[in-house]
């Protein structure tokens, strides 16, 4: 799906530039399942007075812990956080409400096969966790953004979708 459009980027993607993925409670129990010495890569924060989790980057390099240096390839794959998952999309609070963004350097690319994308990561088991933190998120990415001095250009694609998230209530 990725492979035409992100083959051609010069940017870093969010496991080798300095993003850190956040960890919510059901992901770091998965997590916690895979590598018994999670504990080691991860760091605990404080953000809008939450204690959030995130995973660490290899020492001395902007690469995730989780990064396989020799494949390349993500090594909890399976299990990696709902944060991980949407790359290179993401979500940013605009005109008063959350829309889902792509981070590309295509930015003229013809993003309807985004759509089918979306909605799985709407309907992921994750999304609610992760919307239910949004703020938490928003103010992470929002920190991430401003200290980057070469941010990656984005395309606004559409609202996020609340429904299935008010559905599983």
């Amino acid at each position: 799906m990725f492979g035409d459009l992100c083959d051609s980027c010069t940017h870093q993607n969010c496991c080798t530039d300095s993003a850190v993925p956040l960890v919510f409670s059901e992901e770091l129990k998965k997590i916690k399942q895979i590598d018994p010495e999670y504990i080691k890569h991860i760091k605990t924060i404080k953000i809008n007075n939450k204690h959030i989790v995130f995973i660490k980057k290899k020492e001395n390099t902007t690469r995730c812990i989780y990064l396989n240096d020799e494949t390349n390839r993500c090594t909890i794959y399976e299990s990696r956080p709902m944060d991980c998952k949407m790359y290179p999309f993401d979500i940013l609070f605009i005109n008063n409400a959350y829309h889902w963004i792509v981070y590309s350097c295509n930015v003229e690319s013809n993003w309807k096969w985004s759509e089918i994308y979306l909605q799985k990561l709407e309907k992921d088991v994750g999304f609610d966790e992760f919307m239910k933190n949004i703020d938490v998120f928003s103010e992470h990415t929002n920190m991430i953004l401003s200290k980057e001095s070469k941010k990656t250009p984005y395309v606004v694609l559409r609202q996020v979708n609340w429904i299935y998230l008010n559905s599983k209530k």
